[in-house]
């Protein structure tokens, strides 16, 4: 990816979730549960779409994290995708990745 387009993409998705947080901490109390939820529609469906990029395969391991992994069949790591999303959804994460 061109250096800049990366950049370009960085600030514009920090921007958005910048703009995100502060109408969720109450920057603008009299924010309306519509514009909350057009604000939060997009991040599920963004969550939903990385989750499937890194489903789990046959194996029952990530199938876009594990293929730079082939060589080491008995590598059984959670992917990090996953423990992310667990650790931010669902509230932390026990046993050290490890499935």
């Amino acid at each position: 990816m061109d250096e800049r387009l990366r950049r370009l993409l960085a600030q514009r998705v920090e921007a958005y979730l910048r703009d995100v947080e502060e109408a969720l901490e109450g920057a603008d109390p009299r924010a309306s549960w519509p514009a909350i939820r057009a604000w939060l529609l997009p991040l599920v469906a963004g969550w939903r779409s990385l989750l499937a990029q890194h489903s789990f395969g046959l194996h029952g391991r990530c199938r876009h994290c594990d293929r730079g992994l082939r060589r080491w069949h008995g590598r059984r790591t959670l992917c990090s995708v996953w423990r992310t999303a667990h650790a931010h959804l669902i509230g932390g994460w026990s046993g050290g990745g490890r499935r």
